[in-house]
């Protein structure tokens, strides 16, 4: 006779890091802060306003002014824009930090925004501003976490790649089509996220 026992499947547990998501709060304090001053100083979508308060502006940068590539992530377009990227940064950044630890999630962040700034000011004209890129950073990043323990996660794990590589095509597609979207700081983000992330 057959033991019952022998019928279950084994459980495998692989343990996952989780640390406390603080860098992730203090930037969307940072963000929300820097969007009260926009606010204040004649509105967040005052172009003035944001050129002073360094948007990325293609022929400044060119002229020397490269902390553009920097500020622009803090700024946002809007209560809208603002909203969008606060929600993702805290869905996306919550996540990926109890994941990696605050020091390589704000490094990811930090330098995935820098390059999407980069990617925006090499293949666009454009005045802009926001925290995409960066975010775009971290949807990268998860991707990489995500597909290099595809195999010890099992199912969920592969249901959670799969879900993330559609909410990157379906982003892209919408970059793509909607002439306001700096896609460019999208791609520039991704790229970078994910090779940091792998």
């Amino acid at each position: 006779m057959t033991n019952t026992a022998e019928l279950q499947p084994r459980r495998a547990s692989f343990p996952l890091p989780v640390f406390k998501p603080i860098a992730t709060y203090v930037l969307l304090g940072i963000i929300a802060v820097v969007f009260i001053l926009e606010t204040v100083s004649g509105g967040s979508t005052n172009t003035q306003v944001l050129i002073r308060m360094g948007a990325k502006v293609t022929p400044l940068i060119a002229a020397g002014e490269y902390w553009r590539l920097f500020t622009s992530m803090f700024l946002h377009i809007g209560v809208m824009h603002l909203f969008f990227n606060g929600y993702a940064l805290f869905i996306l950044g919550t996540e990926l930090e109890r994941l990696l630890g605050w020091q390589r999630f704000l490094a990811i962040y930090l330098l995935s925004g820098l390059y999407g700034s980069l990617a925006s000011y090499a293949f666009s004209d454009s005045l802009s501003a926001g925290a995409s890129g960066a975010v775009f950073g971290l949807i990268g990043a998860l991707a990489a976490f995500f597909a290099l323990h595809r195999q010890q996660l099992g199912t969920w794990g592969q249901r959670r790649l799969m879900n993330i590589l559609f909410l990157i095509a379906i982003n892209l597609f919408l970059g793509f089509t909607q002439p306001w979207i700096d896609n460019w700081a999208h791609i520039g983000g991704l790229v970078a996220g994910l090779a940091l992330g792998w």
